[in-house]
């Protein structure tokens, strides 16, 4: 059985010596053919879809749909392989094409034949002996011109004997001279297919393709052939001429590849520049895949000086990585093959940092970090900023120990203290995360203890640093508050004072009447005076502590003065007999007189007024309220006394 090369018919050898020619789907039968043989054929295949040949052991018969026939002796074995366009019988000896004579050969070869065609191929003959009649001829032909140029082309294109191609050429390419409207690109094109037919039939290269084959196949499976081949300049020109430079990369690659597979003695260099100058030919060379072979095949400083000369920092990188993974023997010894594949993996990791993408920053990190100590990752990665924090940052979240162990070994104090310092605050805060939004949850006693050691091992490689005073001890004095913190949790039974600041540590013990413990924190570290004042006269305030506020206010001379304190009670909402004895305590001035009016007492007002002498204060306060009601008249009578004196 064989399937015709259009997939529409069935051939089928039948036991009984028919031919029997079917529809592809088996529902209707075409053609039958008796062979009158008792013998059943060796072999069946389609002669393009015009005949079906059937091989026996010394004879070949074709047989076409109308049951004609034609046999042909067969002295040694043959091979029997269809084409689109006929049979090819293959030998020990050769190769031969049976095939249907093409009609358009037909109408120009025919004897007598009066197809345009043929009428344009004698024209241009007398044309080329100076004969007038070519120009009758085609004056006779008329509207028949365009056909007649078209036939030629395609008996050209169908031709297989070179002289016949050039006349049918000549004859079309006479013809479209006196018809303007047939574009002019479809004899070019016909002209390159029958240059790359020409070459394909060439013995040297053994590749004999009819035009309809060629189309089947397409010029770029022509080309993918020709490189399998080892024919790689035809394949080149191909790709060059007739696609336009589509696949001449692929045909320079294989070329290239194979060149350094057959060229084991050339030194590399002399080798890189050879290939380098051919693939220079092309816009963007990939010079990866060469890298690679040249790997494979142990030219491993060929595959580093191949890497160099490639674009895509994705395809150069992990071959990098690879050849300082598989360092050889190559290198002078042990020490001389480690330096190489040191350099190998420099040279990766800077490729990727040049080119942007953390992805092949990450790739080369991990390779280095798997085949370097850690002294010796370090030193290769510290160098280069970007690479440094992008492993920095996946340390920190994955593996925090292995950063704080390459930070002390390579004594990096003050990214050790930070990082301590981190995990301190990260201890702290480790119940937070997954406490209700808004809702602060207190760290736990062993959370809060982790953060003092951390902060206690911050301040230690902070005090190593240079000008890192500051936060050495910033880091103490956190970590004693929170330890102080702790031991006023536990005198005062009351689970409310870890993670506040020092301020609100010392408000909450003045508000809940712890003085002595917010007395001994002011003295531990060291509280200012004026801070001290002003956080305590916020807390009894707050608390609503009056007499103690108003006997702060006279223990000793106030160092932010007495306004805060009036301040604060005003915003608390303090009773007005405080306010009172507070504002009495201030010294006489305009102040004192506004504070005293600001809370409804105009005869205090005036006294202050009447002793600074500022009539104009007085006349102010006085004009301020009823000359008949009792603050009236006692401001009368001090105006009097103000007057006599």
């Amino acid at each position: 059985m064989a399937v015709a090369p259009n997939g529409a018919f069935v051939a089928l050898a039948c036991n009984d010596g028919r031919l029997r020619v079917m529809a592809s789907d088996f529902s209707q039968q075409l053609s039958e053919f008796d062979s009158r043989s008792g013998v059943p054929p060796a072999d069946v295949a389609w002669c393009g879809v015009d005949a079906v040949a059937l091989r026996w052991e010394g004879l070949l018969l074709l047989v076409d749909p109308y049951g004609h026939w034609i046999k042909r002796g067969c002295d040694e074995p043959v091979g029997l392989v269809t084409e689109v366009d006929g049979l090819r019988v293959i030998t020990a000896g050769g190769c031969s094409l049976l095939r249907r004579v093409p009609e358009a050969c037909v109408q120009v070869y025919k004897p007598g034949s009066t197809a345009p065609s043929a009428q344009l191929l004698d024209a241009r003959d007398l044309f080329d002996s100076g004969n007038a009649k070519a120009d009758k001829i085609l004056r006779q032909m008329g509207g028949h011109l365009q056909e007649a140029v078209q036939g030629c082309a395609t008996a050209a294109g169908l031709e297989l004997d070179v002289t016949r191609q050039k006349a049918l050429l000549k004859a079309a390419i006479f013809g479209r001279a006196f018809v303007p409207s047939m574009p002019a690109g479809v004899l070019k094109d016909l002209t390159v297919k029958l240059r790359v037919l020409n070459a394909l039939r060439d013995p040297s290269v053994g590749l004999p393709l009819t035009m309809p084959q060629l189309e089947a196949l397409t010029l770029p499976v022509v080309v993918h052939r020709l490189v399998l081949m080892r024919q790689h300049l035809l394949a080149f020109k191909i790709a060059s001429e007739a696609l336009g430079g589509v696949g001449k990369q692929e045909v320079l690659l294989h070329w290239a590849a194979a060149k350094i597979s057959a060229s084991p003695a050339v030194p590399d260099d002399r080798l890189k520049q050879e290939i380098a100058a051919k693939m220079s030919q092309i816009e963007r060379p990939r010079y990866a895949h060469l890298a690679a072979h040249a790997q494979s095949v142990g030219r491993r400083s060929l595959a580093i000086k191949l890497l160099e000369e490639e674009p895509s920092a994705a395809q150069q990188v992990p071959l990098l990585i690879s050849l300082a993974k598989t360092s050889t023997s190559t290198s002078a010894g042990a020490a001389a093959d480690a330096d190489a594949a040191e350099d190998t993996l420099g040279r990766a990791l800077r490729k990727a940092v040049e080119s942007g993408d953390p992805d092949l920053v990450y790739l080369s990190l991990f390779a280095a970090y798997k085949t370097r100590s850690l002294p010796e990752f370090w030193k290769l990665v510290s160098p280069r900023a970007p690479a440094r924090n992008l492993f920095v940052k996946y340390t920190r979240v994955k593996e925090p120990e292995l950063l704080e162990t390459l930070y002390t070994t390579n004594q990096l104090h003050q990214e050790s203290a930070d990082l301590a310092l981190e995990r301190a605050l990260k201890a702290l805060n480790s119940n937070n995360g997954s406490s209700t939004a808004g809702v602060y949850s207190r760290p736990s006693d062993d959370d809060v203890n982790k953060c003092i050691s951390g902060l206690q091992s911050a301040a230690k490689e902070y005090a190593q640093c240079r000008d890192a005073g500051w936060q050495s001890k910033a880091a103490n004095e956190a970590a004693s508050l929170f330890k102080e913190q702790l031991k006023l949790e536990r005198d005062t039974g009351q689970v409310l004072f870890v993670g506040l600041s020092l301020a609100d540590t010392i408000t909450t013990c003045l508000k809940l009447g712890h003085q002595r413990q917010a007395a001994n924190l002011r003295k531990q570290f060291a509280v200012p005076d004026t801070r001290w004042y002003w956080l305590k006269i916020s807390a009894l305030a707050a608390a609503h502590d009056w007499d103690g506020l108003d006997l702060f206010a006279g223990e000793r001379k106030s160092p932010i003065g007495l306004e805060p304190f009036l301040e604060v009670a005003q915003k608390h909402g303090g009773p007005r007999e405080v306010m009172m004895r507070l504002i009495s305590r201030m010294p006489d001035s305009r102040a004192k007189a506004d504070a005293f009016e600001a809370i409804q007492c105009p005869r205090e007002a005036a006294e202050v007024a009447a002793k600074l002498r500022d009539l104009d204060l007085f006349a102010r306060i006085q004009n301020a309220v009823s000359a008949n009601s009792p603050a009236g008249l006692a401001i009368a009578q001090i105006k009097e006394r103000f007057q006599s004196r």
